[in-house]
C-alpha cells in the first residue's frame, strides 16, 4: 500500500484506514506452553520497582518518561498487568503501534478477560490499521465495562476499517451522546463521511468540531481536504494555512487536484494509508 500524501496523512485520529479481512479469535490469545510456564512461576511472587506512589506520580511525566519507566518494570515481571497495560497505552501513544499490540496480546494471555488490557489490544490493532481484527475485542471491552466515549470512538474507526461505515457512523453518534461535540469524534465521523465521497457532509462536521476549545491543527488539515474536495480551492488554501507552509499547502493542494482529475479518486483517498496523533 501506497504511503500518504501530507494531504492525506492528517486523517484517522485513532487509526489508518485500510480495510483488512480476517477476525482474530479469542483461540489466538491462548496461552503458548511458555506463557502458561511464565504464569505459574509468577504465581504467588511480586516484582516491584516502584512504590504505587511513584506509579501513580509517573503519569505526570511526559510519554518517553513513562514509556520508559513502565518498559522497565514489564522487562522485571512480564506479569504485571498493570505494567502491561501502562506500556502499551503509551507506545500507542507514541506510534509504535504494532508493539503496543504484541504487548497487550501476550499480556491477555495471562489474564483473558481483563477490560483494560482488551481495551488497550483493540486500540493498538485500529491505530495499527487492523480494524477487522480489532472489532472483537473492544466489542468485549465495551461489555465488560461502563461506556467509554473513547473506546466507542475507536470501535467507529475500526468498523469504518473493516468496511462498515453505516455500522462506524452509528458508534461515533454513540460516542458524541457521551462527550458532546468531542472534536475526536466528530473529526472521525466527518472522515467517514470524506472517505464515502460526501465532502459537503464532511465540512459540516469539522466546521462544528472547529469550535470547540480543544479542536487540533487535524479538524482544520481535513477541513481544508473536505473543502478542496469539493473544488474550493482558496478557501482550502486559507484553511491549511492556519497550521502549514505555503509550500506544504500547496503541495496537498496539488496531489487533491491530481486525485480529483483520477476516475477513481474516491478509491485511491480510501485506499491511502493515514495515521493521526
Amino acid at each position: 500500500m501506497a504511503r500518504p500524501s501530507p494531504a492525506i496523512a492528517a486523517l484517522w485520529i485513532t487509526a489508518s484506514l485500510s480495510v483488512l479481512s480476517g477476525c482474530a479469535t479469542h483461540a489466538e490469545l491462548q496461552p503458548t506452553e511458555q506463557e502458561a510456564e511464565l504464569s505459574e512461576t509468577l504465581q504467588g511472587r511480586s516484582i516491584a520497582p516502584a512504590t504505587a506512589a511513584e506509579r501513580e506520580a509517573i503519569h505526570n511525566q511526559d510519554l518517553l518518561t513513562q514509556a520508559a519507566f513502565w518498559a522497565e518494570a514489564y522487562e522485571l515481571n512480564p506479569g504485571d498487568r498493570e505494567a502491561a497495560y501502562e506500556l502499551s497505552d503509551v507506545l500507542r501513544q507514541l506510534g509504535s503501534s504494532q508493539r503496543a499490540a504484541e504487548v497487550a496480546r501476550q499480556a491477555l494471555a495471562l489474564y483473558p478477560a481483563d477490560q483494560e488490557l482488551l481495551s488497550a489490544y483493540g486500540m493498538a490493532l485500529t491505530a495499527d490499521g487492523r480494524g477487522a481484527q480489532a472489532v472483537e475485542y473492544l466489542m468485549r471491552a465495551l461489555n465488560s465495562g461502563e461506556p467509554d466515549w473513547r473506546l466507542i470512538n475507536t470501535l467507529g474507526v475500526a468498523l469504518d476499517q473493516s468496511g462498515r461505515p453505516d455500522q462506524a457512523r452509528a458508534r461515533f453518534q454513540e460516542a458524541l451522546g457521551l462527550a458532546p461535540g468531542e472534536p475526536a469524534i466528530m473529526n472521525n465521523l466527518a472522515l467517514s463521511y470524506l472517505l464515502g465521497g460526501e465532502p459537503e457532509r464532511a465540512e459540516t462536521v469539522l466546521r462544528q468540531a472547529m469550535q470547540h476549545v480543544t479542536a487540533g491543527p487535524e479538524v482544520r488539515q481535513n477541513l481544508a481536504m473536505a473543502l478542496a474536495l469539493q473544488g474550493r480551492f482558496d478557501e482550502a488554501r486559507e484553511i491549511a494555512l492556519i497550521d502549514s507552509t505555503p509550500e506544504m499547502a500547496d503541495a496537498n493542494l496539488e496531489y487533491i487536484r491530481a486525485l480529483m482529475s483520477s476516475p477513481r479518486s474516491w478509491d485511491q483517498l480510501r485506499g491511502s494509508e493515514a495515521l493521526g496523533g
